[in-house]
């Protein structure tokens, strides 16, 4: 993201620890691109809608 200046990623993992979710928080307070962390059980039942925007 930061070398291809992206204001916006994604992660999509199984599951996110609360430290992960902390990085992931830090990463958006210090550089000001968001990253999106979705599940694949949010992408299977289509519930990534309200994450997008």
């Amino acid at each position: 993201m930061t070398r291809e200046d992206h204001s916006k990623g994604f992660f999509i993992a199984f599951d996110y620890t609360k430290d992960a979710l902390r990085e992931i928080d830090g990463f958006f307070r210090k550089s000001g691109k968001a990253i999106i962390a979705l599940t694949v059980r949010e992408i299977l039942d289509e519930a990534i809608a309200q994450k997008l925007v």
